[in-house]
C-alpha cells in the first residue's frame, strides 16, 4: 500500500508549494465520509470505500473555530476502478498525484521540503507517527529533525 500526497500551486497565504492528502468541504447534506470519498475522486481519480471516520477535530483552536473531520479510507489498487485513475478537478485545481510507499512517506516530505514545498500538518504528522510506530520513541528525536 501507497500513502497519496497532492502538490498543488502556491496559495496565496503559503506562497510555496503545498504537499497534502485529499480534502475538501462537505458540502450541505452530506456526510464527511462521503465528502472523503468524493474529494478522493476527484483530486486523485482513485475511489475507495470508508473504514473509518472521528469526531469533530480542531485545527488551531486558538485563532479559529475551524474544525475537521478525519476518514480513513481504503484503496484498493488492484481494483478495475483504480487501474487507470482520472481526476475530476475544478478548473482552479492543479494537482499532481504522488504515490508514496508507507515506509518512504516521512524522507520523501522532508526531500520535498528541501525543495521548498510546504507539507500540510495532518500528513506530517501522520508521516512522523509511522516513524514512531515502527522505531518506536528512542527514534523521536530522529522522527522530528530534518
Amino acid at each position: 500500500p501507497g500513502g497519496r500526497g497532492a502538490r498543488r500551486p502556491p496559495p496565496p497565504p503559503m506562497g510555496a508549494v503545498t504537499i497534502e492528502l485529499p480534502a475538501g468541504l462537505v458540502d450541505p447534506g452530506e456526510s464527511p465520509e462521503a465528502a472523503a470519498l468524493r474529494e478522493l475522486k476527484e483530486e486523485t481519480g482513485y475511489t475507495g470505500s470508508s473504514a473509518c471516520v472521528s469526531g469533530q477535530l480542531a485545527m488551531s483552536p486558538g485563532l479559529t473555530d475551524e474544525a475537521v473531520a478525519l476518514v480513513v479510507v481504503e484503496v484498493d489498487l488492484d481494483s478495475p476502478a483504480n487501474r487507470m485513475p482520472e481526476q475530476a478537478l475544478d478548473e482552479s485545481e492543479f494537482i499532481r498525484v504522488n504515490r508514496v510507499p508507507v515506509k518512504a512517506l516521512l524522507p520523501t516530505l522532508r526531500e520535498l521540503e528541501r525543495d521548498g514545498c510546504v507539507p500540510f500538518t495532518g500528513l506530517y504528522t501522520l508521516a512522523v507517527g509511522l516513524q514512531l510506530g515502527a522505531s518506536g520513541l528512542a527514534d523521536a528525536s530522529a522522527a522530528l529533525s530534518t
